[in-house]
């Protein structure tokens, strides 16, 4: 069945798609890829920790027009970010992910996650959490990128170490349509 949100969408990302879209020089691509539909195109956010836990990998923050860095500061906010510290660990690669599910948990927004445990997490949690995958699923369905380009992103995804089920770092589009993601 492929994936309907209604609406302008608020996606707040986590490290490993935006480090990955770095490493394969495709932070660009991704941008264009997470703009939404131009007749309700969907707000991009990070959390600091997460962009600076970006930075620290790559040895420098980079500058990313289409993404805003908000915050995990408020009261909701940090008693939501206990909680998910408490659900997903809090060792150190596990701090973005925390305030990704923290702040989107608090704004309703999607949490773009390509940890598939912490996906589970906050999916049982009740929080919609997707991945890489799904955006560029989206984009397909919605005519913002061509199948063949959704293949290729990909495969630079995981050529940089990015972790994605087999399947699908080889044949993205056929993956995504057996999947349930793509029409067939």
């Amino acid at each position: 069945m492929v994936d309907q949100h209604p609406g302008p969408l608020t996606l707040v990302w986590d490290t490993s798609p935006l480090y990955h879209a770095a490493l394969a020089d495709r932070l660009d691509v991704l941008g264009d890829v997470a703009s939404g539909p131009p007749q309700q195109p969907w707000r991009n956010v990070t959390t600091a920790a997460v962009d600076e836990e970006l930075g620290q990998l790559l040895g420098q923050r980079p500058q990313l027009p289409w993404l805003e860095v908000v915050h995990v500061d408020g009261l909701d906010e940090i008693i939501a970010l206990a909680r998910w510290v408490g659900i997903v660990s809090a060792s150190v690669h596990n701090r973005g992910e925390a305030t990704v599910l923290a702040w989107a948990d608090t704004h309703g927004a999607v949490a773009i996650i390509d940890d598939r445990d912490a996906r589970r997490a906050g999916a049982r949690n009740g929080l919609t959490v997707h991945g890489t995958l799904w955006i560029c699923a989206r984009a397909v369905n919605e005519g913002r990128l061509l199948p063949g380009a959704a293949d290729g992103l990909i495969r630079a995804l995981a050529d940089t170490g990015a972790r994605f089920p087999v399947r699908a770092r080889h044949g993205f589009t056929v993956w995504a349509r057996a999947e349930g993601l793509l029409p067939s």
